[in-house]
């Protein structure tokens, strides 16, 4: 293959949700940031060229910390994320220096049990199709309810997955994309939507049940269970 291969992490988020003061991707497993587990994954894979990291203007410090403590080498630039995901990942779209050709990985910085083989098998899938994201299907009953909570119907399961990240793009395709959504003022749930809106179709490839998004506590629990398992 001889596109070559970048990452985008958005790591702009408060964790408001999460609770407390510290943001989610700055909170510690085993004496090392959320952010430093998920960007050391993508480092280590050969394939990777360069990693660019979107964030809050009042954490660019602790990032280039971060950075420099690890010797993050592949992460080349540290730039201004926006109020939304969407607009933080475009402010490092245009921030690369892309060929076309060259394929584009987005992941959430607080899914750090990312596999290596899930990168690998992404990459190949966008090099094949265009653009690829990883999938669970869904195993339990799904309903739908109106707006006091009633059960209206009960959802066909059959090819309904959850979505996960990395999702992976070949540059030239995100990037028409992404101008279209602001020309149009669409605002898409993950990147995926955003290429779908505009006609590209989405390579499915198996997720990992191990690749955990930390949006709770529970999560972080259970990510700190899987690193200490599989001795991280």
């Amino acid at each position: 293959m001889n596109r070559a291969v970048k990452v985008i992490v958005p790591a702009s988020g408060s964790g408001i949700r999460f609770g407390g003061k510290t943001p989610k991707q700055f909170m510690k497993i085993n004496g090392k940031e959320i952010l430093t587990h998920t960007v050391k994954k993508f480092h280590d894979v050969k394939v990777i060229d360069e990693i660019i990291i979107a964030a809050a203007p009042e954490n660019f410090i602790r990032i280039c910390s971060i950075i420099r403590e690890n010797n993050f080498t592949k992460v080349k630039k540290v730039v201004e994320g926006g109020k939304r995901r969407q607009d933080s990942v475009y402010n490092a779209l245009i921030n690369l220096d892309c060929g076309k050709k060259d394929i584009i990985l987005i992941h959430d910085a607080v899914r750090p049990l990312v596999s290596v083989k899930l990168v690998l098998e992404l990459i190949k899938a966008a090099d094949k199709f265009g653009c690829a994201i990883p999938g669970i299907t869904v195993s339990d009953t799904l309903k739908r309810a109106d707006k006091n909570l009633f059960v209206k119907e009960t959802v066909d399961r059959e090819n309904i997955l959850t979505v996960q990240t990395p999702q992976a793009f070949g540059f030239e395709i995100l990037e028409k994309c992404f101008l279209r959504s602001y020309e149009d003022g669409f605002t898409g749930t993950d990147e995926s939507s955003i290429v779908e809106k505009y006609g590209y179709k989405v390579k499915v490839i198996p997720g990992d049940k191990k690749n955990i998004k930390i949006t709770e506590k529970k999560d972080m629990e259970e990510v700190k269970k899987n690193m200490n398992g599989n001795g991280c």
